[in-house]
């Protein structure tokens, strides 16, 4: 009786240890990433990270594809922190790339342009308001009801150039049962071959659900990690962040 008790509080205690242990690996690579992203700007410029807010794990990851992969034609919904990162590494790194940010909230947008040209990076970033709508039945999955206007992001994006990285963190999941959803069928025919595709948020339910639907339209190969996913060709060149080691027990 004695040993199972004795075992059974070892078995705790190193259930503990590891919890522990892994939250401090995540802090260290969150600080690690962050560090890399904050040689971009200034000592004096600030670039907030709300709790809503894109990990610094996930921009770098972008950032690296970005770089290494020269993309040229790129696009998010959901504008914040990354926005600022990429505009200015595209800035940074005299890329010939264009960049669109799809915004759902009107004031959030203004707000952003304002910021944009205050760190001199508004020529670098086309920020599309788009406010949530009804979505059409050919994007859409299940109970979802509203995306942004598709007739606003019709009209930003008429052209025929195609994409070739796309980040999705938008909209915010309480606007509608799975609001990410419908980048990818909206985008299916605007995707190069090559195309990279990031979703934030994939450890929540209905994230799950949508990169599998996204996996069965673009038969990409599927990467996880903390808490994001991204969807690529097998052939596209690994750009996932340089990641420190975990400490043993």
């Amino acid at each position: 009786m004695i040993k199972k008790i004795k075992f059974k509080i070892k078995r705790f205690i190193d259930y503990r240890v590891r919890l522990l242990r892994d939250q401090q690996h995540q802090n260290q690579q969150i600080n690690f990433d962050y560090n890399q992203l904050s040689h971009l700007f200034k000592e004096d410029s600030f670039i907030p990270f709300s709790a809503w807010a894109i990990s610094p794990s996930t921009i770098l990851h972008v950032l690296n594809d970005i770089s290494i992969n020269k993309r040229n034609r790129i696009i998010e919904f959901g504008s914040g922190a990354s926005t600022f990162y990429i505009a200015k590494l595209i800035k940074t790194l005299k890329l010939k790339a264009s960049f669109y940010s799809v915004e759902s909230d009107k004031e959030w947008a203004n707000e952003l342009e304002s910021l944009l040209k205050l760190y001199e990076i508004s020529d670098f970033v086309r920020v599309i308001y788009a406010p949530l709508s009804t979505v059409p039945n050919e994007y859409k999955l299940k109970e979802q009801s509203v995306w942004y206007d598709v007739n606003k992001l019709d009209e930003a994006l008429k052209d025929d150039a195609k994409f070739d990285l796309v980040l999705v963190d938008g909209p915010f999941g309480g606007s509608t049962p799975y609001a990410r959803y419908s980048a990818i069928p909206y985008l299916k025919s605007l995707l190069s071959k090559n195309a990279s595709i990031y979703l934030d948020d994939t450890n929540r339910k209905d994230e799950k659900e949508i990169i599998v639907q996204w996996l069965k339209i673009l038969g990409f190969d599927r990467f996880d990690f903390e808490r994001y996913s991204c969807l690529k060709p097998s052939q596209n060149f690994d750009v996932s962040p340089f990641q420190l080691s975990k400490p043993g027990i």
